[in-house]
């Protein structure tokens, strides 16, 4: 019974973040470029190595294990650390990929399936473990590719978080041989509320 207050408790906080950091982006008209964000992603992980101009596929990146390490940040409030490992596998020209992640207070789920068409877009779904261990319906997640990397966005739900829907804006670009950087921008309303930078490393093929 106490863990389970304690559990509950620190979603409620969680989603208390996010609702405060929502307020004060509507008050200070809080805006993050997308764009600004993914240079900003690679220049910081620019120091492991240079940046590859090849075209990045995610289906060959996540066929088979990977991991990251990143942190979040609340914009105006707080930064948390966090890693994930990551088993994928490609079938017939679609990713099926598990990410588990590790917070302090959980270790919650998702599940991506990905497919690239021809052309370098994107279309799928993620399926997110929410913060009282059920996992939220699907949602769409569509994307494109550009000079060495790939965006996808979905409105969806935070790991380990509760039931509220936010916007997702993942930008991957490579900063070294095997590894990409990710910025992620988390928006609510159409307003920036939190951003996570992510180093992805894939293991030994």
């Amino acid at each position: 019974m106490i863990a389970n207050a304690e559990a509950t408790a620190r979603r409620w906080c969680r989603e208390a973040v996010f609702m405060l950091a929502i307020a004060a982006g509507m008050i200070l008209n809080v805006a993050v470029s997308p764009a600004a964000a993914a240079n900003a992603g690679a220049s910081s992980a620019g120091g492991r190595g240079a940046t590859s101009a090849a075209s990045l596929s995610l289906l060959a990146f996540f066929d088979g294990r990977a991991t990251s390490s990143g942190t979040t940040t609340t914009l105006l409030f707080s930064k948390s650390h966090f890693t994930a490992a990551f088993s994928g596998k490609v079938r017939g020209g679609r990713l099926h990929l598990d990410e588990r992640f590790q917070f302090d207070d959980g270790k919650p789920l998702q599940q991506w399936d990905l497919v690239r068409a021809s052309d370098g877009s994107y279309r799928g779904s993620v399926t997110t473990e929410l913060g009282d261990g059920t996992m939220a319906p699907p949602v769409p997640v569509e994307g494109h590719s550009f000079a060495g990397g790939v965006v996808l966005s979905y409105d969806g739900y935070a790991p380990g978080g509760g039931h509220s829907i936010l916007g997702f804006r993942h930008e991957m670009a490579w900063c070294a041989p095997d590894m990409v950087a990710n910025r992620v921008t988390i928006s609510k309303f159409g307003i920036p509320v939190a951003v996570s930078d992510v180093i992805f490393e894939r293991g030994k093929r």
